[in-house]
């Protein structure tokens, strides 16, 4: 008798049980079969993949070893902690970035989360947050640099971002931590997995003037697109306009300057700031 249909997109802990569950019976498994491996008892399987009864850290850990997840749970379980924190369009977002084998992200106002500095990242949330509590915006950095380890984990997504020129010019935090997050962003330059690119003031118009453009790519799974404002953000799955996002995003990288002169431009910036 097949179980009951579960949507990924409900909540994370709902997110987290659908992959238990599709992980599990990807091997063949039955919950008492994955309850054996893990130690932990059939029926709390079954809560943990209908999302009745949230996973534990350690359920985390134990399920990754079983399944041999390389630590998506325990990167969930972070996910977790960290989403009461953010708007219910960017949980769905975060959700979806964490399975991503590769990440293609347009920027024109602010360095992507994935890029910030923690004082940057403070000064971001802060002046966007005005009326949040102090306790409230530190959680919400620390959410943010928790975002970042998907970089330094064995198998990160590829990574390509096209920043415009005046972020790079704009004193977030004041010209000390400007100067540190362009610091950071050229050493970001010298990873050989990751490409920046900056696209310059001078192109003018161009294909994606208005908000934020990310482009996810996910295994076994059709990529999607994420469009962000100020005040809220929307995630396009209907296979024509992810085509249609993606030709806006390969015009930005033909249009925008190659990596060795960005990486030029972001030392010089850096060099101004400082």
């Amino acid at each position: 008798m097949p179980g009951k249909e579960l949507d990924h997109s409900a909540s994370p802990a709902a997110f987290f049980g659908a992959e238990v569950r599709v992980r599990r019976e990807e091997r063949g498994w039955s919950q008492r079969d994955l309850g054996a491996k893990t130690n932990i008892s059939p029926s709390r399987i079954a809560q943990i993949e209908l999302a009745s009864i949230p996973a534990t850290r350690h359920n985390a850990t134990a399920l990754d070893v079983a399944l041999e997840t390389g630590g998506l749970f325990a990167r969930l379980i972070d996910l977790m902690d960290s989403t009461p924190a953010f708007p219910d369009w960017v949980q769905r977002y975060m959700r979806l970035e964490i399975l991503a084998t590769a990440i293609n992200g347009y920027a024109p106002m602010v360095v992507p989360g994935l890029l910030q500095s923690e004082g940057y990242a403070r000064a971001v949330l802060r002046a966007g947050r005005p009326r949040d509590r102090v306790e409230e915006v530190e959680n919400r950095v620390q959410a943010r640099l928790r975002r970042q380890e998907l970089l330094a984990r064995d198998n990160p997504p590829a990574l390509w971002f096209v920043l415009e020129e005046e972020l790079l010019r704009r004193p977030v935090g004041g010209r000390e931590t400007m100067a540190e997050q362009l610091a950071h962003l050229a050493a970001l330059t010298e990873d050989p997995a990751l490409v920046i690119q900056v696209l310059p003031t001078s192109v003018g118009a161009h294909a994606a003037l208005g908000g934020t453009l990310t482009m996810l790519t996910l295994p076994d799974a059709p990529g999607v697109a994420y469009v962000e404002g100020p005040f809220t953000g929307q995630l396009f799955e209907e296979p024509e306009q992810v085509t249609d996002c993606g030709v806006a995003y390969s015009l930005l990288q033909a249009t925008a300057l190659n990596r060795e002169d960005s990486a030029a431009l972001i030392r010089k910036a850096q060099e101004e700031m400082s």
